[in-house]
């Protein structure tokens, strides 16, 4: 889907309220960013409190997560390994970047060459 190195443009920046909580950086709507590292994860987690009122996580649904160049966050405070929190890749699309080419053209009656730049032909 992404690639490392590739840009893309955040396309839902709504979290549910827990969110907050847990992460330092998140992206917002039409903001451009870097992919950093793609990896799996975890989203739509269930939570529960235990007998000590300590949060913990049921269960949640295997996702493809991205890592981006602009933001860090904190280790997933609820996974048995130590890996920064993520967000699910469907939040964000390629950014469709205008490539310019450099074409040549020679005025009739001129001697001087000119360089024009068109947007994507």
């Amino acid at each position: 889907m992404f690639q490392t190195g590739q840009r893309v443009v955040c396309v839902d920046d709504s979290f549910e309220p827990w969110v907050y909580d847990l992460y330092k950086a998140l992206p917002r709507k039409n903001g451009i960013y870097t992919v950093r590292a793609l990896g799996v994860g975890r989203s739509n987690p269930q939570f529960a409190l235990d007998e000590e009122a300590r949060l913990t996580v049921l269960g949640a649904d295997p996702d493809l997560l991205v890592l981006l160049d602009e933001l860090r966050n904190p280790d997933d405070p609820h996974s048995t390994i130590q890996q920064e929190l993520g967000f699910r890749a469907e939040r964000f699309a390629p950014l469709q970047e205008d490539e310019f080419e450099e074409k040549e053209a020679v005025f009739v009656g001129q001697e001087v060459e000119v360089k024009i730049w068109k947007a994507g032909d």
